[in-house]
């Protein structure tokens, strides 16, 4: 097999003199003198430890970075000196505004002192006391099929972007490499519990999927984010929390409370991040309408997928007979209605109150609203 280079350093005269040179004891030490700041950082706290914040100075810092990186488009980290043939890696992202969030190194800090270990730290050998009804099993299965699909697109897509970014990014960066961590675990957790039903995976949602894919073929990371972080991951953490209530045994419910502390913090860098485009970038506000438009057309009507949703209604009501699906029937629907009531409060803290009136999701939530008044399912 043939390996391909740009640069042929065994033909390169310079290159080898200086090596021949090293050899015998005589160094260069240019970079000694390299163009640089020189400062010193301590821990704020010292219980803490030195963290991103710590080293929020100068040219090494985050506060004042330009919004528009310029120079480095290469490998070398913010700060070092930047000499001439450095290789242009053509970063797609190089705009601060595209991802920077408020507290962006703090979420990467509490990523990293709350990771969890999904092979030791759920009571697997706990499950054997428990017997479910065979129609609870099924729905479980299914559910956490579902889930499966959800928290693997949440592996693979800040992935593929993180490659993307600038090298001065190194904080977002760094917390979407947590991201990764976290969701593959979630994949991790909820395959494992799935084989411990016994009826293992059930049936993927072609509905659910196409879903999914809308956030996959973002055109932009700040389009994706609004679907991944916002939208997806808050509904999906406003399902957690459903699911932790309605879990058919005390394992699943430590499961979910796992689940649900990295899922806030990925919904945190969310909103956040949202919250910094809006207050430095107003202009955006149109654009930022119309990716929700598609957004809430697409993710909130996979979630709606009869794969997502029976399951749930079998769960909430215990069982399959007709006042259990009446009762599941119910609590599901609040619970919907609670997912989309929260996906606007958060909006409404970023800066977008004006959504409620132009969102064909908030005309369904009030007709449903309005309808389960009418049944007396609502006060």
């Amino acid at each position: 097999m043939a390996y391909l280079s740009t640069v042929d350093f065994f033909a390169d005269k310079n290159f080898l003199d200086r090596w021949q040179r090293n050899l015998k004891g005589d160094l260069d030490l240019s970079w000694m003198k390299a163009k640089t700041e020189k400062i010193t950082v301590t821990a704020e706290n010292t219980r803490r430890g030195l963290t991103f914040r710590d080293l929020d100075k100068g040219g090494y810092g985050f506060t004042d970075m330009p919004e528009l990186i310029r120079q480095n488009r290469s490998f070398a980290p913010r700060g070092a000196e930047l000499p001439d043939g450095l290789p242009d890696l053509q970063p797609a992202v190089n705009q601060k505004g595209e991802v920077w969030a408020y507290n962006t190194e703090g979420y990467y800090e509490e990523a990293m002192t709350r990771q969890w270990n999904a092979t030791v730290d759920v009571p697997w050998h706990e499950l054997a006391k428990y017997e479910l009804p065979d129609e609870i099993s099924r729905a479980y299965a299914q559910l956490l099929t579902f889930l499966t699909e959800v928290e693997m697109i949440a592996t693979d897509v800040p992935a593929e972007w993180m490659g993307k970014l600038n090298n001065s990014f190194v904080e977002v960066k760094n917390f979407m490499a947590t991201q990764v961590v976290d969701e593959a675990r979630h994949t991790e957790v909820f395959r494992k519990r799935a084989l411990t039903t016994g009826y293992g995976l059930m049936k993927a949602s072609p509905q659910n999927e196409v879903g999914l894919k809308l956030i996959r073929d973002a055109d932009s990371f700040a389009e994706m984010s609004l679907a991944l972080h916002l939208a997806g991951e808050g509904f999906v953490l406003t399902l957690f929390r459903f699911s932790e209530y309605i879990s058919p045994t005390e394992v699943d419910k430590k499961m979910f409370r796992l689940v649900m502390q990295d899922e806030a913090r990925h919904v945190g860098y969310g909103v956040q991040h949202l919250k910094w485009v809006m207050r430095h970038f107003p202009e955006k506000r149109e654009m930022i309408h119309k990716h929700l438009d598609e957004v809430e057309n697409l993710l909130f009507g996979g979630g709606y997928a009869v794969e997502v949703t029976e399951p749930f209604i079998i769960l909430a009501g215990k069982g399959l007979k007709k006042e259990n699906i009446a009762q599941g029937a119910k609590i599901t629907m609040l619970f919907q209605l609670k997912q989309v009531e929260e996906y606007f409060e958060r909006l409404d803290k970023c800066g977008l109150e004006e959504r409620r009136q132009m969102s064909k999701l908030h005309n369904a939530l009030e007709l449903t609203r309005a309808s389960l008044q009418e049944a007396g399912v609502l006060a």
